[in-house]
């Protein structure tokens, strides 16, 4: 997600994706750092609108604290994928 998105929204640069099937159909949930004390549950619900309406796709949406998300020097991970196939 672009920083001109977030700022909008108020909330940081830094996000995971996570992917999970808890029944049939598969979950996706952004979990998104809030910078300091900005943001919140109203930034919450304003990410989770401009991704439906952008992207055309319901999502879940966690604030955390800001330094929550895992980073790194290298490449970041930004998408887990927790979901239990039939196969495995």
């Amino acid at each position: 997600m672009p920083p001109a998105r977030t700022s909008s929204t108020r909330l940081s640069p830094h996000f995971q994706l996570h992917l999970t099937r808890p029944g049939r159909l598969d979950v996706m949930t952004v979990r998104v750092e809030a910078p300091g004390f900005a943001g919140g549950p109203e930034a919450g619900a304003a990410l989770r609108h401009l991704v439906k309406a952008t992207v055309g796709v319901s999502v879940e949406v966690e604030v955390v604290d800001p330094e929550t998300l895992e980073r790194s020097a290298g490449k970041r991970k930004r998408v887990i994928d927790q979901r239990i196939t039939s196969d495995n």
